[in-house]
């Protein structure tokens, strides 16, 4: 974009800027491009509303996220409608805005809000993430390792272990977001009947089968995360035995 258009347009702008940044601190980005223009008048005069601004997209994903958890949308799903949302005002600039991670914690707290009391009758979902317990990831290693005895084949040879990283982060809007946006990237990458899971506080963990297609989806998983929210990820073999592999997923979930 040329300067000159982008001095023109500083509400867009800042949000830009703000693609990773807190909610309220657009309003220091839009006040820092308006003195950088000399417009000292309209940085002061502006942020009563700029700030009521910010605070009122807060509330607003909130109730997305509450609304379409009635409707019974998903997590993943939910925030995708806030990525379209921004892809759309971002079209007229020629941009790919991404929603500010703050805009993202609120929208599934208001999605969890709404739909905590039914995933807790379930209880097999992390509510936040859509991700399942480590529970049944247990329960699906243990079925997996059934079917291998009654099929003669081995779990070591039909399935790995994808383990994502989730670092701690100390900004708690980031650490509420990390699982989610991973969450997302997960099923993405593997939308069949694969076995994903969330380790709380630890890392992802996913049960995929060793089908001819996985080096190259987990090569571009491992890209996307890595990219995005620079973590690592890594694949390993299940052993040959349900107890030595139950035993690796409580290592790994460390």
């Amino acid at each position: 974009m040329e300067p000159d258009r982008e001095d023109r347009s500083a509400g867009p702008a800042c949000l830009r800027d703000a693609q990773l940044w807190a909610v309220d601190e657009v309003l220091g980005a839009c006040q820092n491009r308006a003195l950088a223009r000399g417009e000292a008048g309209l940085a002061a005069a502006g942020a009563p509303a700029l700030a009521a601004a910010s605070a009122a997209l807060a509330a607003a994903c909130a109730g997305l996220g509450r609304s379409r958890a009635r409707a019974g949308v998903g997590i993943a799903e939910t925030i995708d409608d806030l990525a379209v949302l921004f892809a759309v005002l971002g079209e007229g600039e020629g941009r790919q805005w991404d929603p500010p991670l703050q805009l993202v914690g609120a929208i599934a707290e208001g999605w969890a809000e709404e739909s905590v009391s039914q995933f807790a009758h379930v209880g097999c979902e992390d509510p936040l993430s859509g991700l399942a317990t480590l529970s049944y990831l247990r329960t699906r290693l243990a079925e997996v390792y059934r079917e291998a005895e009654q099929g003669g084949t081995s779990p070591a040879e039909t399935h790995r272990l994808l383990v994502v990283g989730l670092p701690r982060r100390p900004d708690p809007w980031r650490r509420l977001a990390l699982p989610i946006l991973v969450g997302r990237d997960l099923r993405a990458a593997f939308p069949g009947g694969e076995t994903l899971s969330l380790a709380k506080p630890g890392p992802a963990i996913a049960l995929v089968p060793a089908r001819s297609d996985l080096p190259l989806r987990y090569a571009r998983l491992r890209r996307n995360i890595q990219a995005a929210f620079g973590t690592q990820i890594r694949m390993t073999p299940l052993p040959g035995r349900l107890t030595e592999a139950l035993r690796l997923v409580d290592e790994l979930a460390r």
